[in-house]
C-alpha cells in the first residue's frame, strides 16, 4: 500500500511539474508573439515624426496640413480599438488581428502614391492608423490576458507594453536610414515586409484556447452584454478618472511622436540625431514599462499611475528652463520615454481588476479613444502653432498643465487593494 501511495505521489508531482512547464511555455510564446506585434505596430506609428519632413518634401503639403492628417490619424487610431474590440468579441481575436495585418500593409503600400491632401488623408489619416490600431496594445493584451494566470497578468502586461520601446529602439534608426537611402516610397514599402510576414503570428496569437481557470472573468462576453458593460464603465468614477488621465496622456504622447523630431531640426540638429534620441527614448520606455508592471504588483495601481503621470510635468518644466543643446534634448527625450508608455500597464491593470479580463479589449479601447482625442489636439495644434510662432513652447506648457491634472485625478481613484 505504501509503495502504491508513494508511486502516486511522484506521479502527481511529475504531472504538476509537466503542467507548470506547459503553462510557462505557452505564456512565453504568447508573450513573444505579442511583443512582435507591438514592436512592429508601434515602430510604424511612433515614427511619423521622423517621416514628417520627407512627407512634406515628397508631397509639397504644408506642415499645418500634414499635422492635421496626423491628428485625424490619432483619432482614428483610438476609435478603431473599441470597434475592433467588439469585432474580436463577436468574431474572434484571430479575425480582428488578420484584418489588422492586411489593413496595415495596405496603408504602407499605398501611402507613397499619395501626392495631394485627399489621398494622403485617406492613407495616413485613415487606412494606416486603422491597421496599427487593431494591432495595438489594447487588443493584443485583451487577446492574451484570459489565457495566462492572473497572478502574472500585470507583469506580462508590463513586459508586452515595454515592446513599445523596442519599436523606437529598433525601428527609429531603420525608418530614418530607409528613407534617407531610398526616399519615402522605398522606406514605406520596406516597412510593409515585416507586416506581411506577421500573418502566421496573427493566426497563432488569435487561436482559441480554453481560458485560464485563475481568471475569474475569462469567459467571452456575449454580444448583448456589450452595451451594459459600456454603460457600467461610464457610470464608474474610476473609469471617468482613467479617461481624464488618458486624454492628457494622448496630448502628451502625440506631441512627442509627431513634433519632437521636428524640434530637433528646428534647433539645428540632424534627423539622425533625432532618430538615435528616439532609440534612447525606447530604451527608457522598456525600463519604465517593466518597472511599472512590477510596481503594480507591489503597490496600489492608482499610485503607480499617478507617479508616472507626475514625472511628466516635472520633466517638461526642467526642459523649458535649461539651454537647448543636443545633450539636453536627448536627456529630455529619454525621460519622456521613462514616464510615457509605462502608464499603460497601470490603466489596463485597473480595468482588469474592476471589470474583468474579458472586458479589456473593449474598455481599454474606449478609454484609448479619449487618449487619441487628446492626441488629435496636440498633433494638429503643435504644427499649427509652430507655423504661426516658430516655437513649440506654448504647447509644452499646455502638456505640463495637463500632466499635473492627470497625476492628480489618478491619485484620487478609489481602489481597494
Amino acid at each position: 500500500m505504501y509503495h502504491v501511495t508513494g508511486t502516486k505521489f511522484f506521479m502527481d508531482n511529475d504531472r504538476s511539474t509537466e503542467n507548470q512547464i506547459r503553462i510557462a511555455f505557452r505564456v512565453g510564446l504568447l508573450t513573444l508573439a505579442s511583443i512582435f506585434f507591438i514592436t512592429m505596430s508601434s515602430g510604424i506609428r511612433n515614427n511619423y515624426g521622423i517621416m514628417l519632413n520627407s512627407i512634406i518634401r515628397y508631397t509639397g503639403i504644408r506642415l499645418a496640413s500634414v499635422s492635421l492628417i496626423f491628428a485625424v490619424g490619432q483619432f482614428v487610431y483610438g476609435l478603431v480599438q473599441p470597434i475592433f474590440g467588439i469585432v474580436a468579441a463577436r468574431k474572434g481575436n484571430r479575425y480582428a488581428l488578420v484584418c489588422g495585418v492586411f489593413i496595415t500593409a495596405a496603408g504602407l503600400l499605398l501611402t507613397p502614391f499619395s501626392s495631394s491632401m485627399l489621398p494622403l488623408m485617406l492613407c495616413m489619416g485613415i487606412i494606416l492608423p486603422t491597421g496599427v490600431g487593431i494591432l495595438s496594445y489594447g487588443i493584443i493584451i485583451g487577446t492574451i490576458t484570459p489565457k495566462i494566470p492572473s497572478a502574472i497578468v500585470l507583469t506580462i502586461s508590463g513586459i508586452v507594453n515595454a515592446s513599445i520601446g523596442l519599436g523606437n529602439i529598433i525601428m527609429s534608426p531603420i525608418v530614418n536610414s530607409l528613407i534617407t537611402a531610398g526616399g519615402l516610397r522605398f522606406g514605406m514599402h520596406m516597412l510593409a515586409f515585416p507586416v506581411i510576414i506577421s500573418l502566421p503570428v496573427a493566426f497563432f496569437l488569435g487561436k482559441n484556447e480554453k481560458p485560464d481557470a485563475s481568471q475569474p472573468a475569462a469567459a467571452a462576453l456575449k454580444p448583448l452584454d456589450i452595451r451594459a458593460l459600456f454603460g457600467k464603465a461610464l457610470k464608474s468614477r474610476t473609469y471617468r478618472h482613467l479617461m481624464i488621465g488618458f486624454f492628457t496622456c494622448g496630448f502628451h504622447m502625440a506631441l512627442i511622436f509627431n513634433h519632437l523630431p521636428a524640434q530637433f531640426e528646428a534647433h539645428g540638429f540632424s534627423s539622425e540625431s533625432a532618430a538615435y534620441a528616439f532609440s534612447i527614448f525606447g530604451v527608457l520606455t522598456v525600463i519604465g514599462s517593466i518597472l511599472s508592471g512590477s510596481l503594480c504588483n507591489k503597490f496600489k495601481i492608482k499610485n503607480v499611475l499617478g507617479f508616472f503621470y507626475g514625472l511628466r510635468p516635472l520633466t517638461i518644466l526642467i526642459f523649458l528652463i535649461v539651454p537647448k543643446t543636443l545633450v539636453t534634448l536627448t536627456v529630455f527625450t529619454a525621460f519622456l520615454g521613462f514616464s510615457g508608455a509605462p502608464t499603460v500597464p497601470a490603466v489596463s491593470g485597473i480595468i482588469n481588476k474592476k471589470f474583468g479580463a474579458a472586458s479589456i479589449s473593449m474598455l481599454y479601447g474606449l478609454v484609448f479613444v479619449v487618449h487619441q482625442i487628446g492626441g488629435f489636439f496636440s498633433a494638429w495644434l503643435g504644427g499649427l502653432y509652430f507655423d504661426f510662432a516658430g516655437s513649440y513652447t506654448a504647447i509644452w506648457i499646455a502638456s505640463l498643465t495637463l500632466g499635473a491634472l492627470a497625476s492628480t485625478v489618478s491619485f484620487l481613484i478609489r481602489e481597494s487593494k
